[in-house]
């Protein structure tokens, strides 16, 4: 049986050594962190859906600069490639919207990395990478494989 074909786009936003994460409750009923974002629409650009997707699920306004992962999953549902970019927050306020309630977002919030040695992170890669790199001029965007999910 053939899954739904998606694409998505998510945010990486670091400021003050901290990432900006939002929590789910999987399947299983455990947590998880993974950066805001959600997927594109019939009519919009991948652009419009990652500064839409964070408004909606963070309440911040952000500007992305450039593609960090390309990140290849299945899930019982879909098959989709999510593209991450990082961005500034340029606006908006972070706040538990009604949108991230609705989609089953039970936080979001500002994270050191030492503090997400326990959690179940999604990139997983941001736990295994400086994130100051990310901002350096010859950061090149990185493809991470194939990874089944959970949802």
């Amino acid at each position: 049986m053939s899954k739904e074909h998606r694409i998505d786009a998510g945010a990486i936003i670091i400021q003050e050594n901290r990432i900006l994460l939002v929590r789910y409750n999987d399947l299983q009923g455990k947590s998880y962190l993974v950066g805001p974002g959600g997927g594109v629409e019939d009519d919009e650009s991948i652009i419009k859906a990652l500064t839409r997707e964070v408004k909606e699920e963070t309440g911040l306004e952000v500007n992305p600069s450039k593609i960090l992962f390309i990140e290849d999953l299945v899930s019982s549902k879909y098959r989709f490639v999510k593209i991450w970019f990082l961005c500034e927050p340029v606006g908006g306020q972070l706040m538990n919207t009604q949108d991230a309630i609705d989609e089953g977002i039970i936080e979001a919030g500002w994270y050191r990395k030492e503090k997400l040695e326990s959690e179940t992170v999604y990139p997983p890669i941001i736990m295994d990478i400086n994130w100051r790199g990310f901002f350096e001029d010859n950061w090149e965007a990185k493809y991470l494989g194939l990874r089944y999910a959970d949802f």
